[in-house]
């Protein structure tokens, strides 16, 4: 017994047909001659029909991807990625780099969520270059600190002294 032998089987409605749409080529009209299909014979060889005239093309439409959409904006998520690089790599000066990395983060984190890998990206390093650029600073500071505190010491020992 089949499905169409089957009572209960609701029956299949007809397949409307399909209207050419001016995307799909018809394939029932030829298409048009070209001025340079077939050499000309008699008087007409004498003087040739002029070549086609230059129209400009048509203006290209964005990118639109598989879906059929256009591609969203990421340029706060790639800025974010951007500064958030620079800013582990410079260290010390970076943290200006780094602190701007994760502000565009989170920016970027509300306004393009599609683009969740730069940003994410961009507030990591952000964060991690602002550890390294905190830990740098600090470490200046203590060589400072302590440079300045053994040149003001006195322990009573001169080493210039022959006494």
């Amino acid at each position: 017994m089949t499905n169409a032998d089957d009572p209960t089987t609701p029956p299949v409605p007809p397949v409307p047909p399909v209207e050419p749409s001016r995307e799909t080529p018809s394939f029932e009209t030829p298409p048009p001659a070209s001025p340079y299909s077939a050499p000309a014979t008699g008087a007409s060889a004498q003087y040739p029909t002029a070549p086609p005239t230059y129209t400009p093309a048509q203006p290209q439409a964005p990118y639109t991807g598989y879906a059929g959409t256009v591609a969203p904006p990421r340029g706060l998520s790639i800025t974010s990625m951007i500064l958030g690089i620079l800013g582990v790599l410079g260290a010390g000066p970076g943290i200006l780099a780094s602190i701007a990395a994760v502000i565009t983060g989170h920016m970027a984190q509300k306004r393009q969520p599609e683009a969740r890998g730069f940003w994410l990206t961009g507030l990591i390093t952000g964060y991690l270059g602002i550890l390294f650029g905190v830990i740098v600073i600090a470490v200046f500071v203590l060589i400072i600190v302590f440079a300045i505190a053994d040149g003001n010491s006195s322990s009573g020992y001169d080493y210039y002294s022959n006494s």
